[in-house]
């Protein structure tokens, strides 16, 4: 087997890292152990290491999405003059966009500053749809992780589907904590960065349905992630819809203590109005915890018969879903039970060996 030598953009990975960063260091750390002859150069900011991978880093950290933006577009490319790749990966949607950057492969995880323009801030959504919509048309070949991502970039940034390959992300194999609860009352659980894609504040809002339905015998809604952008509202939502003392925000929480989250919380509430994958979704599968999930995007590709599933722009809808976990434990049981099986065709290892042919499909094309 040829060996080849893969640089990535790995700036957004970090230690704590959710959602894009996640994956990251998924994928590259499965990648090294998979693929012992390839030598993967990663650039990340200098306090961050990827095990196995030869490192790379710029002068100075680069903490915020802007300063990473920025850096990305005007510094990177002479970054990359002191290292030789064969193909170089982009796993953050956008490329150096100015100039020519041969055999490079990025990942568009979704296309929600296009399809939900909304929830973004005005310039944010404005820069990153220039930039995304100039980096397909530059990269050599795209990763998308479902089907549904596919299908928007089709349609919306008239991309040609033979140069794009669904890669699904993996899920890694955890056991259900078997330990006390960590907390002392039942609770539902979301998960995810705060900002406005995550539909929040109608969870809250479908929350308080239930929760002045039923009094105390609701469980609380407990929501774990950092603050991303347009978050004040979520913070808001409890006290407006009169359910302050039943909503706890965590902020980040590390992988052990999520992992208590997941396993005693009545379910995962994901209403989100779009997602490109949605690993929260098969985190909670993973230790027999039923997830309520939006009916759209990928959402709907991938949880099909596994999740509950909730229109996400009706509070009633999701109030129902959160209804039909407590009234019909044989049925989430059921779709838990299903969901276990699918989990088996989502693996890290499954999605490093996708997206080696990816790499050596555009090696290839330079001969």
């Amino acid at each position: 087997m040829s060996a080849l030598r893969i640089a990535v953009d790995a700036l957004i990975y970090s230690q704590q890292s959710a959602g894009i960063g996640h994956y990251v260091g998924e994928l590259f750390t499965t990648y090294i152990k998979e693929f012992k002859q390839d030598e993967v150069v990663a650039v990340t900011n200098p306090d961050v290491t990827i095990l196995g991978a030869t490192m790379l880093h710029p002068p100075r950290s680069l903490r915020t999405s802007r300063a990473r933006l920025s850096y990305e577009q005007t510094m990177l490319r002479r970054l990359l003059r002191q290292t030789r790749y064969d193909v170089i990966h982009f796993p953050d949607y956008q490329l150096p966009i100015f100039g020519s950057l041969p055999r490079a492969v990025i990942t568009v995880h979704d296309l929600t500053a296009f399809r939900v323009p909304e929830t973004f801030p005005p310039r944010m959504g404005q820069v990153k749809r220039y930039l995304m919509a100039r980096s397909v048309r530059n990269a050599a070949h795209i990763v998308v992780p479902s089907r549904a991502t596919r299908d928007d970039l089709v349609e919306i940034l008239k991309v040609d589907p033979e140069r794009v390959s669904v890669i699904y992300h993996g899920v890694a194999r955890k056991s259900r904590y078997q330990g006390p609860p960590p907390r002392r009352r039942p609770y539902f659980l979301a998960v995810g960065t705060l900002e406005p894609r995550k539909n929040l504040v109608r969870l809250i809002q479908g929350f308080s349905l239930l929760k002045h339905d039923r009094g105390d015998a609701c469980p609380d809604l407990v929501i774990a992630g950092k603050p991303g952008w347009l978050y004040q509202p979520i913070y808001q939502a409890p006290r407006t819809h009169d359910v302050l003392d039943s909503v706890e925000f965590l902020n980040y929480v590390d992988e052990d203590r999520l992992l208590k989250l997941y396993s005693h919380a009545e379910a995962l509430c994901y209403p989100s109005l779009y997602e490109g994958f949605g690993l929260p979704m098969f985190e909670a599968m993973m230790v027999q915890t039923p997830v309520v999930a939006s009916n759209r995007g990928s959402l709907k590709e991938i949880g099909e018969g596994v999740a509950l599933e909730v229109d996400p722009m009706d509070p009633v809808s999701i109030a129902q879903g959160l209804a039909n976990v407590l009234d019909h434990p044989e049925q989430a049981a059921e779709r838990v039970r299903r969901g276990t099986l699918r989990i088996r065709d989502f693996t890290w290892e499954a999605a490093a060996r996708a997206t080696r042919e990816v790499y050596l499909l555009v090696e290839g094309q330079r001969r």
